[in-house]
């Protein structure tokens, strides 16, 4: 299987282990080379998150016209290391709009107004929405971590997404540990950590069963610290699975 395989699940049922999904983070401040970077990413198979806290000038028709590939929207605050420097009325009505293009994925921040958060589930049509946690300080406790994990599972949500920054290699082993786990209670997951540390975990959470993994095509157009590219992830993937 091409590892970067346009395959789409519906509902909540976890995937099936050996479905690796490679998703390329467009992190561009012009539109028309968002555009150009995810048209990139559906020619070779891959999955695009488009970065829209990075445009200088918001332009979703131009990037969102046609959806050639799947495509996730995200519109990160920089609480949770995005770039986005507007009101947190104005973050959640970018969100909205992409929505009304269909994407194939929308991200939300766990923090988000969660009556916004419920109402966008219920109109979200095809579109997956992902329910994310992240934390570019460190790995919280074992107690803590538990405490986000269980919250984020009574959430309605189609993915899960938990990111935290690795400052030791236990770390990585804490996170990856949610991937089973929420396979169990049939949610779809996205589960790693950031960081020089966390980059096996990267690789590890997709033969776990994680939802997908995130690879840039080269290291300047990574969006995390820690990103694996594209090439390097296919020559790791080839060589753990023969």
């Amino acid at each position: 299987m091409n590892p970067g395989k346009f395959q789409l699940k519906t509902g909540n049922r976890a995937p099936k282990t050996g479905v690796f999904r490679l998703c390329v983070p467009v992190a561009e401040a012009n539109p028309a080379r968002a555009r150009s970077r995810y048209l990139r990413a559906a020619r070779k198979g891959l999955w695009a998150e488009v970065r829209l806290d990075y445009l200088e000038r918001l332009d979703l028709k131009r990037i969102f016209r046609t959806l050639p590939g799947p495509v996730i929207a995200t519109n990160r605050p920089q609480a949770e290391g995005g770039r986005w420097t507007g009101d947190e009325v104005s973050r959640l009505q970018v969100l909205k709009e992409a929505l009304t293009y269909q994407v194939h994925g929308l991200d939300v921040e766990l923090a988000a107004d969660a009556a916004w958060r419920r109402e966008i589930y219920a109109c979200r049509g095809n579109t997956r929405l992902i329910l994310s946690w992240h934390d570019f300080t460190g790995t919280p406790d074992a107690a803590r971590l538990e405490e986000v994990f269980t919250a984020m599972l009574a959430e309605e949500a189609d993915i899960l997404k938990v990111v935290t920054t690795a400052a030791t290699p236990e770390d990585n082993l804490r996170v990856l540990a949610l991937i089973p786990r929420a396979r169990a209670a049939g949610r779809d997951i996205i589960a790693f950590c950031m960081g020089p540390l966390g980059k096996w975990s990267r690789v590890a959470a997709i033969f776990l069963g994680a939802f997908l993994t995130f690879a840039p095509f080269n290291p300047k157009q990574a969006s995390a610290p820690g990103q694996v590219t594209v090439n390097e992830m296919r020559r790791i993937l080839r060589i753990l699975r023969k």
